[in-house]
């Protein structure tokens, strides 16, 4: 009952007037970072970082999530319209919805796209609901040990998944738990790396980091683009919006199952939209009886990966709020925003903070109904977002990225950082080096090393083996790393084979 109690405060406190009109700011916002190609969800939440966390707790995670959670709605009408995905999360649909748009039924492409992510996330919302008392008493065995290890687990498996070369993911993971060592130590009471700047003493603010490693490199790349995104394309949004519903409820089966396959895929760190959205894909041709249509425009392609994309949404939140494990990139940069509005992750977030963690499903759930219809009705006006100039859109969101850089810490140092990071995200974007685990890395950080230091006063090595929770989580670590060992191996057989041949 404390369960259903908590759900209906959390979604009535959705609708308190300012909470509801900050989240509508975010709707708005997250709308168009999906529609830009290169302005993601991750920008979005990068840029947006520096105003929320001036908020009540309330209004910043309506704010930030309602950004969020549209992202990947938005991202379908570009990709539908003129065969450019907004983000990485909409390729799938690219390769179904396109087709269906130069058949003459864009129209039922967008709209199937639509209700399908509503169906996803409402189907993880109810999967929240029924699961959360025994994800609670699971919580509740979770002490420092369980909380180093499942970080430790966390980061492995983001520095494992992330990017074409898993050496290269370790390394920058490990770059950015050096990186959240900077500051001033409370449990060895001293300061380290800080070169006597006084900056570093309270330690590096994330803010100037994503908004330096994610947004600009997409920015640079806008801005040396000089045209429009949609280039010389011209296809014009139809009708057929009732028969795309149709299609969502035609194949609801395909849709639970694809939201199950998504929350999943938001689950296990590292993996996100992409993801979630390729093994949605794949389960759609997999398991279909007629496959004659795939990559030739069948509204299965569509809706798959459309709900398992936004699904992979509120499933990415539960590690994040119950365990300070975050799903993806997006959600490490929400979980410092929890931690700066005071809302620490952990087993508060499932006891006294329980009506918060359903604001924060229903917040993803009402944002993909509210634009669902907005983009009905307005999508053949916001296509034309699509054939501004780059070089008009990029140099505003540079200004706003600089203010919103110094609003860490109200210094110059903050631009400077910025700056540093920025050339950083560039030179990794452009060399193949994976820029997430990074992130995931310094987020991680201080919960890796506080948790270490209570866990060895406290047990010394004796924690390894004599805790039921910390041997699975062991186990599952060395099955990480010999599956990667495996996979390496296998590729170097295959190579010598095709060498051989």
């Amino acid at each position: 009952m404390d369960v259903l109690a908590a759900s209906a405060e959390g979604f009535l406190a959705l609708f308190y007037w300012k909470t509801f009109l900050w989240m509508m700011f975010g709707i708005v916002l997250g709308m168009i970072f999906g529609i830009i190609p290169g302005l993601s969800g991750l920008v979005g939440m990068s840029l947006l970082l520096p105003i929320a966390i001036t908020q009540p707790p309330e209004i910043a995670i309506a704010f930030l999530l309602g950004m969020y959670a549209v992202t990947t709605q938005t991202d379908a009408i570009p990709a539908v319209l003129i065969g450019v995905p907004g983000t990485s999360a909409a390729q799938a649909t690219y390769l179904e919805g396109y087709p269906m748009a130069k058949r003459g039924e864009a129209g039922r492409a967008l709209s199937a796209s639509y209700f399908a992510s509503v169906w996803g996330t409402l189907v993880v919302a109810v999967g929240v609901m029924l699961f959360l008392p025994l994800l609670r008493r699971v919580i509740d065995g979770f002490a420092s040990p369980e909380f180093f290890m499942t970080a430790l687990f966390g980061l492995m498996l983001a520095a494992s998944l992330v990017g074409t070369s898993v050496t290269r993911g370790l390394i920058v993971g490990f770059l950015g738990l050096l990186i959240s060592t900077v500051g001033f130590a409370e449990f060895a009471r001293q300061e380290r790396f800080t070169m006597d700047i006084s900056y570093l003493r309270s330690g590096i603010p994330i803010v100037p980091i994503a908004l330096g490693i994610f947004a600009l490199p997409e920015v640079l790349d806008m801005l040396l683009k000089r045209r429009s995104i949609a280039g010389d394309n011209r296809v014009a949004a139809t009708s057929g919006a009732m028969e795309g519903f149709k299609d969502t409820i035609r194949h609801r089966w395909l849709v639970f199952r694809s939201s199950i396959i998504g929350c999943v895929a938001g689950m296990i760190p590292g993996l996100g939209g992409t993801t979630a959205e390729w093994l949605s894909y794949g389960h759609a041709v997999q398991s279909a009886k007629d496959k004659s249509m795939f990559g030739r425009g069948d509204v299965r392609g569509v809706i798959a990966p459309e709900a398992g994309t936004a699904a992979q949404k509120p499933g990415a939140l539960i590690p994040t709020v119950a365990l300070g494990i975050p799903g993806n990139a997006i959600m490490a940069i929400m979980l410092g925003a929890l931690a700066i509005v005071g809302l620490p992750p952990g087993p508060s977030m499932l006891n006294e903070n329980l009506h918060v963690t359903f604001q924060m499903t229903w917040t993803v759930v009402v944002a993909n109904l509210i634009v669902a219809f907005l983009c009905l009705w307005l999508q053949r006006y916001l296509v034309l977002i699509c054939y501004i100039r780059a070089d008009i859109v990029a140099p505003m969101i540079l200004c706003f990225m600089l203010v919103g850089a110094m609003l860490a810490t109200n210094s110059m140092a903050d631009v400077v950082l910025f700056v540093v990071c920025g050339i950083v995200g560039y030179v990794f974007k452009h060399t193949d080096w994976p820029r997430v685990p990074l992130v995931i890395g310094f987020v991680l950080g201080p919960l890796l090393e506080n948790n270490l230091w209570i866990t060895y006063r406290r047990y010394e090595l004796a924690f390894m083996w004599e805790r039921p929770i910390v041997v699975i989580l062991e186990i599952l670590i060395l099955l990480v790393i010999a599956g990667l060992v495996l996979s390496r191996f296998r590729a170097r057989y295959r190579l010598k084979l095709k060498n051989d041949s």
